[in-house]
């Protein structure tokens, strides 16, 4: 299990993808698959990309997280060497990238969720200065929860750094994850590369969800 760490660096540091106070947490290494096509809800897009380039073009994230005792923070890192802010045509979208939390602890990372086990994600895009805390419970599904997901991005030469907050208690009643120093929980990654036509249910994603423990 992944021990989450305590550090006592100021909000603005911790906030910055760039603050050298990220190079005291240790990276984690995540494996992104593409979504499956047969789990999208509509058939126009399921042919639209059935024969296809492949979905994930992002292949690999680096994950970083530490808490100050009162927010969490998920620092993502992930080549791509072309920065997608607006969608340009048909085919090219902002670039994003999600960090998913389980509600119930069985939630299927695979299909955001289902009716009995939702998922809640903190979502970024490129598009956009402002994070979004969103709730699911299946493909489909999506719908904002309505609290507070501070996010700060920046393209450095090929990569995207990114940096996802929230308050560890949440203020998305039971549609979204609660968290405090000694608790463990479960969370995932998803990473939308826009130049490759990526948006919606089509990304990659973490096949099986990583468990953590913020210390105490």
């Amino acid at each position: 299990m992944l021990v989450v760490k305590k550090v006592s660096a100021a909000h603005d540091k911790l906030l910055d993808p760039t603050s050298s106070a990220w190079s005291a947490v240790k990276p984690l290494s995540l494996e992104l698959k593409p979504t499956p096509i047969g789990n999208q809800p509509t058939p126009y897009t399921r042919t639209a990309w059935k024969d296809k380039k492949e979905i994930n073009a992002v292949k690999q994230v680096e994950a970083r997280l530490c808490h100050d005792g009162s927010k969490l923070y998920i620092r993502l890192e992930w080549k791509d060497p072309t920065e997608n802010r607006e969608p340009t045509d048909n085919n090219v979208f902002p670039d994003g990238a999600a960090v998913l939390f389980p509600i119930g602890k069985d939630a299927p990372i695979n299909t955001m969720g289902n009716e009995q086990q939702w998922v809640n994600g903190w979502q970024w895009r490129a598009d956009s200065e402002e994070g979004r805390s969103v709730w699911a419970k299946g493909v489909g599904t999506t719908e904002p929860t309505g609290e507070a997901v501070e996010a700060k991005a920046v393209h450095k030469g090929d990569r995207w750094l990114l940096v996802l907050a929230r308050d560890l208690a949440g203020a998305g009643g039971g549609k979204s994850v609660r968290l405090a120093p000694g608790a463990s929980s479960k969370f995932g990654v998803a990473v939308w590369e826009g130049s490759h036509g990526e948006r919606a249910g089509y990304k990659g994603f973490t096949e099986n969800w990583i468990e953590f423990q913020l210390a105490e």
